[in-house]
C-alpha cells in the first residue's frame, strides 16, 4: 500500500530535478550567462586585457642572452704590412691571430627612454577593453531581444492551442446535437460530417501549432545555453495589459552602435597620432655584460677569459621613408571622415527607430482594445448561434461561419497582443535600454 505514494513523491521529485518552468525574466538572465555567443565575447575581452598587458611590457626593461661556441679548424688569417713590424715596404704577409677554441656569452639589457608609440599604444589597447565591453552588451541586447520574441511566439502557440481546444469542446456539443437530429430525422447527414470535417481540420491546426511550440521551446534552450536534453517549461499567459506608450523624447545617446561608434573614432585619432608618432626618433639605453674565452690543447695548452662591460644610448630616426607615413595618415583621415558619417547615420536611424515604435506602440495598444472587444463580440454571437442551431432556427452553415469568425477574433487578438510586446521591445532597443546595465 506504501509503494504507489512512494512512487508518486519519487516521481514528483524527479521532475521536479529535470524539469525547469521559468519565466521571460528568469529565462533571459539565464541566456545572459550561459548563452555560447556571450561566453565567447567574454572569451575576447580576456584576449583583449592579454593585448594591454602585452602592450604594457614593451615599455619594461628587454634582457637578452647570446651564446656563441667556435671551433677553428684552421684559424682565419689576416693580411699585414710587413713595414708595420720593420720589414720593407710594400711587402705583405697573411698571419693567423687567435686560438681555435672561441666561447662567448653576452648579455644585454634595453630599457626605451623615449617612444610616443609606446604611450598611444597603451591608450589604443584600452579603447579595445571598451570596445570589448561595448561588444558583450551588444550581443547580450542580441540575444534578451531574440530570447523575448521566441517567447512570446510560443505563449501566442500555446494561447492558439487553448483556444483551438475550447472551440472543438464546443464544437463536439454541435455535432452531438447535429447527429441527434439526424437520427431522429430532423437533420440533415451532411451537416454532420461538415462539423466532423471542421473538427478533424482543428485537431490538424492544432497538432501543427504543438510542433511549432516545441520548436520554439528548443530555440529557448539552445539561446539559454540550457542543453536540448533538458526539460523547459515556460508560463503560456501572456500578459494582457496594455503597454504604457512614452511621451517623452528619447534621444537614444545610450545605443551600443553609437558608443562603438565614438569609440572608434578615438581609436582613429589614435591611429593618426602614432603615424605621426613614427616622424620622431626613438631613444633607448642599454648595457652589455660580454665575456669571452680563448683556448687551445695540447703540450701548448691555453686558456684565458677577458670579461668587458659597458652602457650605451642609442637613437634610430627614420627620416625619409618614401611617403609612407605621409599616405598611411592621409588613409586614415579620410577614415575618420567614414566614420564621421556613419556616425551621423545612425543618429539619424535611432531618431527614426524611436518614433517608429512609439508609433507602433500606440497603434498595437489600440489594436488589442479592438481585437479584445472582437472577441468577446464574436464568443457571444457564436453562444447565441449555437443556440439558434439547438432550436433549428438557422442551419449548419451559419453556425461554421460564426465559428471560422471567433477563430479569426482570437488570432487577432494574440496577433495584437504579440504585436504589442514585440512593439515594447523595440522601444526598449531603439532607446538603449533592451537591458540593464
Amino acid at each position: 500500500m506504501l509503494r504507489l505514494p512512494l512512487l508518486l513523491c519519487l516521481s514528483l521529485l524527479t521532475s521536479g530535478v529535470f524539469a525547469q518552468q521559468l519565466s521571460l525574466e528568469e529565462l533571459t538572465e539565464k541566456a545572459l550567462t550561459h548563452n555560447l555567443d556571450v561566453r565567447s565575447s567574454q572569451l575576447e575581452q580576456q584576449i583583449t586585457e592579454s593585448r594591454i598587458k602585452e602592450v604594457k611590457s614593451s615599455a619594461l626593461p628587454q634582457v637578452n642572452f647570446a651564446g656563441d661556441y667556435k671551433y677553428y679548424i684552421k684559424i682565419p688569417a689576416q693580411v699585414i704590412p710587413l713595414s708595420a713590424f720593420g720589414g720593407p715596404e710594400g711587402a705583405y704577409s697573411a698571419a693567423a691571430f687567435g686560438l681555435p677554441w672561441n666561447l662567448g656569452s653576452t648579455v644585454q639589457a634595453n630599457q626605451v627612454i623615449y617612444n610616443p608609440g609606446i604611450m598611444i599604444g597603451l591608450k589604443a589597447a584600452k579603447v579595445g577593453r571598451e570596445v570589448s565591453e561595448l561588444q558583450i552588451r551588444r550581443t547580450k541586447e542580441d540575444i534578451a531581444y531574440n530570447v523575448a520574441v521566441s517567447y512570446y511566439n510560443a505563449q501566442t502557440l500555446a494561447q492558439q492551442v487553448k483556444f483551438l481546444e475550447g472551440n472543438i469542446e464546443a464544437l463536439d456539443r454541435s455535432i452531438r446535437i447535429t447527429d441527434l437530429q439526424f437520427q431522429n430525422q430532423l437533420g440533415k447527414g451532411i451537416d454532420v460530417d461538415r462539423l466532423r470535417l471542421n473538427k478533424v481540420s482543428m485537431q490538424t491546426q492544432i497538432e501543427s501549432l504543438k510542433a511549432d511550440y516545441i520548436k520554439l521551446v528548443s530555440l529557448l534552450k539552445f539561446l539559454a545555453g540550457i542543453p536540448q536534453q533538458d526539460e523547459l517549461t515556460i508560463n503560456n499567459t501572456i500578459q494582457e495589459s496594455t503597454v504604457v506608450v512614452p511621451t517623452s523624447q528619447e534621444s537614444g545617446l545610450n545605443r551600443t552602435e553609437l558608443l562603438l561608434l565614438d569609440r572608434q573614432q578615438f581609436a582613429n585619432t589614435l591611429e593618426q597620432k602614432n603615424i605621426k608618432a613614427g616622424f620622431l626618433p626613438t631613444v633607448s639605453a642599454y648595457g652589455v655584460a660580454n665575456h669571452s674565452v680563448f683556448a687551445i690543447g695540447g703540450d701548448q695548452s691555453y686558456l684565458k677569459g677577458i670579461p668587458a662591460y659597458w652602457l650605451g644610448l642609442q637613437i634610430n630616426w627614420n627620416i625619409f621613408d618614401g611617403y609612407t607615413r605621409r599616405h598611411k595618415l592621409s588613409q586614415k583621415q579620410l577614415e575618420g571622415q567614414q566614420l564621421s558619417l556613419n556616425l551621423q547615420k545612425t543618429k539619424e536611424s535611432i531618431s527614426m527607430d524611436i518614433t517608429n515604435a512609439r508609433t507602433q506602440m500606440s497603434v498595437q495598444n489600440q489594436n488589442l482594445k479592438t481585437s479584445e472587444e472582437q472577441v468577446k463580440l464574436a464568443q457571444k454571437v457564436y453562444e447565441q448561434t449555437q443556440l439558434q442551431f439547438k432550436e433549428g432556427t438557422i442551419d449548419i452553415s451559419n453556425l461554421i461561419q460564426t465559428e471560422n469568425a471567433l477563430r479569426e477574433a482570437q488570432n487577432n487578438f494574440l496577433t495584437s497582443l504579440v504585436k504589442l510586446r514585440t512593439a515594447e521591445l523595440d522601444w526598449k532597443k531603439a532607446t538603449g535600454n533592451l537591458i540593464t546595465q
